[in-house]
């Protein structure tokens, strides 16, 4: 039987752990926090064989336990697990060093922007990538798509710019290997309360700063406006990841972005990597491949090579705050979130 960890109340209420039914009885579905891997699914996520894991167990690096399934038992293997394999594949990690904070950007909304952002997180830390989710988007779609439902007065990135509130009070962890520092309504308050400030711009990438030493990978998500929240982020970024549906009206507002990075560029003297992710794609669709025609042309050099087909698996699985693969590894979206992952966490070459 699985045990459930104990956490300090932040306004935060987590989804219960789900524990494995019994014999015959049907199963409630399960957070991500719970999710348990079969041999050869790890197997899968470090692209090794299962006879490797095998060994693996022999040796006592992984341990495991048998769990009641269906009308017998299956050996599944927790988040102890999956840190142990990583730090045996430590070498096979591709770990972001240059390009570890990951921004996720669109002025406009409905973009698929946090489901992206929430997805490669939970598939990063399934491969033994120590993640870190900020979401500075008020209406929190990161957060729940975590299974977080955080109190109005619950702790997020507004506490430990205008609060000075230490990090460890604020990051909430979901596993082992995936934290959050996570949103609601009250982060719409921190746009006046910088407003009036000097530096505004400088508070964000400082906190960020501070915390990047202790996670292979941060992932930023922001909300669809062109603020100096959203402008201090950015600044943080060594990577601005601009998600793109594919339609005329997403494709269009590029150019303002791209506007406001020119202007940065030219205030501060720098300014991040950018990549464009084509989501929401329908083969079936025309102005979803004129849309992508247009991206190649005036954008190609930012174009992510992974294009997000639109899938109804993606938004059953952050209803129920589950990675896409767990709900359905099969799925075009759990490929294409691999896909993506993968193609993030390799570092640019010039």
């Amino acid at each position: 039987m699985y045990m459930e960890t104990s956490t300090v109340d932040h306004g935060v209420r987590t989804k219960p752990e789900v524990r494995l039914p019994e014999k015959g009885v049907p199963s409630a579905p399960a957070s991500f926090a719970s999710l348990r891997f079969t041999a050869a699914q790890l197997a899968e996520l470090f692209g090794v064989s299962k006879t490797i894991m095998g060994e693996l167990e022999r040796d006592g690096i992984i341990k495991g336990q048998v769990v009641p399934y269906g009308k017998g038992e299956k050996k599944v293997y927790d988040w102890q697990d999956v840190i142990a394999t990583a730090l045996r594949f430590s070498s096979r990690l591709a770990k972001p060093t240059a390009n570890k904070v990951k921004v996720f950007a669109n002025l406009k909304g409905g973009v698929g922007k946090s489901t992206l952002a929430s997805q490669v997180a939970m598939r990063a830390s399934m491969g033994g990538i120590k993640t870190l989710l900020i979401d500075m988007d008020p209406q929190a779609h990161a957060t729940l798509a975590l299974g977080i439902t955080l109190e109005e007065d619950g702790l997020t990135m507004r506490d430990l710019i205008i609060g000075r509130t230490p990090a460890t009070e604020v990051i909430q962890e979901i596993t082992p290997l995936l934290s959050i520092i996570p949103a609601n309504l009250g982060l719409s308050t921190l746009e006046m309360e910088l407003f009036p400030q000097t530096n505004r711009e400088q508070k964000l990438p400082k906190v960020i700063q501070e915390l990047r030493d202790n996670w292979d990978l941060i992932i930023v998500d922001t909300n669809p406006s062109a603020s100096v929240v959203n402008i201090s982020a950015i600044l943080a970024a060594d990577e601005l990841c601009i998600v793109a549906a594919t339609d005329f009206l997403s494709v269009t507002g590029l150019k303002k972005l791209f506007s406001i990075l020119e202007d940065l560029q030219t205030e501060f003297g720098a300014g991040p990597d950018v990549r464009i992710i084509p989501n929401l794609f329908d083969v079936r669709d025309g102005i979803s491949q004129e849309s992508i025609g247009t991206l190649r042309k005036f954008y190609g050099s930012f174009l992510a090579n992974t294009v997000v087909r639109k899938n109804t698996d993606m938004r059953e699985s952050q209803k129920l705050g589950q990675a896409i693969w767990q709900f359905d590894r099969k799925s075009t979206g759990s490929e294409d979130i691999a896909s993506l992952t993968r193609e993030l966490l390799t570092e640019k070459t010039q």
